[in-house]
């Protein structure tokens, strides 16, 4: 087993799931710590076949005492593939509202406590890096269409990476295109947008939690945040 032991933060959603499903059967996959608000959401028969390597804290995101309780047990990584859902009424009224992002700096509080500098985050290309350069489809794919249709999910993306790229901390900001349900053997291309940018506009989420786990392993993008997408 590998000597990793990763908070992961959304363990419940899609992209938290495809990862769980990814590492827990490696024969050197990591311990996991798991903070969600409702673990009956959790796939049962994966938690039952891996509780060896799980430990499960029941939790809000901004609550310090879970946190405490958790990054205090040795903690090598904490990972989020925390992300908004649609929101009609965040849609008609175009309001912004940022929690998860709000929260994180709590989570960072903690990390900072206990000495845990491993940070991975998701977000999305609508938070773009200096220098950057879209094609007109992708720029209608990445920034048009989210400020338009996702006011809020785009302003909280935005602000995740803002939040995560924090200096003290050795992150990695992991920018993300449409997430789908595709093959987990599909190629990952990690760079930057412009000419030499090889990633579609769709990613499946379990090559997203093949990459991860690499990356948390070698640590190619360390204080970076390159843009995601598969490619053939």
């Amino acid at each position: 087993m590998s000597n990793q032991h990763i908070l992961l933060l959304g363990a419940t959603g899609a992209s938290g799931i495809a990862f769980l499903e990814y590492v827990l059967p490696l024969p050197d996959g990591p311990k996991l710590s798991l903070l969600l608000r409702n673990k009956s959401k959790l796939p049962q028969d994966l938690v039952t076949q891996y509780q060896h390597k799980l430990t499960i804290v029941e939790g809000q995101l901004n609550d310090e005492a879970k946190l405490e309780e958790v990054l205090k047990g040795g903690i090598t990584a904490v990972v989020s593939l925390l992300g908004p859902y649609p929101s009609l009424y965040h849609l008609l009224t175009r309001t912004k509202p940022t929690p998860i992002a709000d929260s994180l700096h709590v989570v960072k509080k903690v990390m900072k406590k206990y000495g845990v500098k491993l940070l991975l985050a998701l977000s999305t290309p609508r938070h773009s890096m200096p220098g950057e350069k879209y094609s007109w489809s992708q720029y209608v794919t990445t920034k048009t269409l989210p400020a338009t249709f996702m006011p809020q999910g785009s302003a909280e993306m935005t602000a995740i990476g803002e939040v995560c790229a924090d200096e003290e901390f050795e992150y990695t900001i992991f920018r993300v295109p449409f997430l789908s349900a595709g093959s987990g053997d599909a190629k990952v291309h990690a760079g930057f947008y412009g000419p030499d940018f090889k990633g579609s506009q769709e990613l499946s989420r379990a090559s997203l939690a093949r990459w991860l786990w690499d990356e948390i392993k070698d640590g190619n993008w360390i204080r970076k945040q390159p843009a995601l997408g598969n490619y053939w």
